[in-house]
């Protein structure tokens, strides 16, 4: 009967050139690797090597059935890890986003909707979420863009804006906006662990002084008690409340202001129907 280590042992010797340096490889006997492939032959009736006085290499038969061993390994590879995703995806729940908020509603929405199943979430670069997704890593992702692609669908999530958070007296109190370029060159305190709005504060107030928190609670905390201007958005306040002692002035700029999609695998719709017409009747927009 053919073993699939049979196999693996063959192709291995066919990359190697000899039986001896397919032996080194895999860690075994010459002696060992030379009976696996005679029972090898033996199951099959055929000749695979041809025996020469100082070596033994493969014959035309031997190199015919290394391109069928090696689409066999190919297909139980495939086997084994498509199964495995079957699996996952009727067990778990992957969602992966571009910036934290978003995940804080929808994780509760899919816990009251598939009780029985598992949900993860993580935040990656907004570049690699459409990738990562095509690759099945996640069941959806939540894009800051809408997504056209006739392997997807594409819904409108949530949306998020942008304030300025500031203390009574700060210089900026009465202004009914900001903009970026008002705040580029202030000292600022910031939460780093925002996902794709880090980027954009980097890139439209490159002279800003950014003091960075990596823990939450914490920059909470130091947010109520300072003089120093922050960031919050309505899905914060949402979330945390309004700071206490702080004025909430909003941004003008177009960036500050973002619709956030749900996407997912269009083979997967009919799966999540139940959280589509949730979410299509849960937010008002």
């Amino acid at each position: 009967m053919l073993e699939f280590n049979q196999l693996e042992q063959l192709i291995c010797i066919a990359e190697n050139g000899t039986i001896s340096k397919a032996a080194e490889k895999l860690n075994l006997s010459q002696p060992a690797l030379s009976r696996s492939m005679q029972r090898l032959e033996d199951d099959i009736n055929v000749s695979l090597f041809d025996h020469y006085k100082n070596k033994v290499i493969l014959n035309a038969n031997g190199e015919l059935f290394v391109q069928y061993a090696k689409q066999l390994i190919q297909s139980r590879d495939k086997m084994i890890q498509e199964t495995q995703l079957f699996d996952i995806s009727h067990r778990f729940i992957s969602i992966a986003s571009c910036t934290p908020a978003p995940l804080w509603d929808i994780e509760p929405l899919i816990k009251d909707i598939y009780p029985q199943m598992k949900i993860t979430t993580q935040v990656i670069d907004k570049d690699n979420l459409i990738k990562e997704l095509k690759e099945q890593k996640y069941s959806m992702v939540i894009t800051p863009f809408e997504v056209n692609d006739k392997e997807l669908v594409c819904y409108p999530y949530i949306e998020e804006d942008l304030f300025l958070s500031i203390p009574m007296d700060h210089p900026f109190q009465n202004k009914k906006e900001i903009s970026f370029h008002d705040m580029d060159g202030e000292t600022m305190l910031l939460y780093s662990n925002i996902g794709f709005w880090h980027e954009l504060h980097m890139k439209t107030m490159p002279n800003t002084n950014f003091l960075m928190q990596t823990d939450r609670t914490t920059f909470n905390e130091i947010v109520k008690t300072s003089t120093l201007p922050s960031f919050t958005s309505n899905l914060s306040i949402k979330r945390e409340g309004k700071p206490n002692n702080r004025i909430i002035i909003p941004f003008s700029d177009e960036e500050a202001h973002v619709t956030f999609f749900l996407v997912m695998l269009k083979e997967d719709k009919k799966k999540y129907d139940d959280l589509i017409c949730k979410i299509d009747t849960y937010y008002d927009y």
